[in-house]
């Protein structure tokens, strides 16, 4: 039988769908699609911040040499103390069989230590300006990673604006069985006829 891959940003793709401001829908529906078709993604400037910011704490967490970042210092001494001495971008994948369709679920963990899951967020907009509190909660991003991490017990996001941290903590217990996710998109993915499109683009190897 063949296998399917799927990933958290496949998901998170097919859920803006549904959650884009008003006026956007044909966007999103368009971005799904090209998603679905694995089209190459340019990076935008607030994308390539995030990858910077990223990266600032990997190294600093590290002990490597560096140079405090002219603006963002704040932000990265707050998260480096609480993702140091974690093994960083930890790729995981593990196989899952729903409604007859096989499946190997993947991700990258930003950093995984004592049973927690970090995973590090840049908003170019003020912590100030940014309503927060609960902005993940519908994500399949830690329902995901809890099944690629059996031994996670938390998961927690670290969003900064390079000034401030903001913490939202997840539980094991308190997620959404990303099964039921999956099933949702898969049933989404037939009823709009992209189902063969899927299985083009998304062939495990």
């Amino acid at each position: 039988m063949e296998r399917f891959l799927i990933t958290h940003s496949l998901l998170s793709s097919w859920q803006y769908m549904y959650d884009c401001w008003s006026g956007s829908e044909d966007d999103a529906a368009e971005e799904f699609v090209n998603t679905l078709k694995r089209t190459p993604k340019e990076q935008t400037p607030a994308m390539l911040n995030g990858i910077a910011f990223e990266n600032e704490i990997y190294n600093a967490a590290r002990g490597v040499v560096r140079e405090p970042h002219e603006k963002w210092e704040h932000g990265i001494q707050k998260i480096v103390p609480i993702v140091k001495g974690a093994p960083f971008q930890v790729r995981l994948s593990r196989p899952l069989e729903i409604d007859g369709w096989s499946l190997l679920c993947y991700g990258i963990l930003d950093a995984l230590k004592a049973g927690t899951i970090y995973d590090v967020k840049f908003s170019s907009k003020s912590m100030g300006s940014v309503e927060a509190a609960g902005k993940y909660l519908d994500s399949s991003q830690h329902p995901m990673y809890f099944y690629l991490c059996p031994e996670a017990r938390e998961f927690q996001y670290l969003l900064s604006d390079g000034e401030d941290l903001y913490i939202e903590r997840y539980q094991r217990e308190e997620s959404r069985d990303v099964s039921e996710i999956i099933r949702q998109f898969l049933q989404s993915i037939e009823s709009m006829g992209l189902a063969d499109l899927y299985r083009a683009h998304w062939k495990s190897k």
